[in-house]
């Protein structure tokens, strides 16, 4: 709360590198949700590449 009151934008790392990536068709995606090594991170990879195919 006190860093919102300060101006800090919160968000949490998920977002972060989606919007860093700024696209899940990059072909670099699903390496970055490799390296998160998480549940959902696996499941956003496995839907971003089944929409390339």
């Amino acid at each position: 709360m006190r860093m919102q009151q300060a101006g800090v934008i919160v968000s949490d790392y998920a977002t972060l590198m989606v919007e860093a990536l700024a696209d899940n068709a990059a072909p670099e995606s699903g390496a970055v949700y490799a390296a998160l090594d998480m549940p959902f991170a696996v499941l956003v990879g496995q839907i971003s590449a089944a929409h390339q195919a």
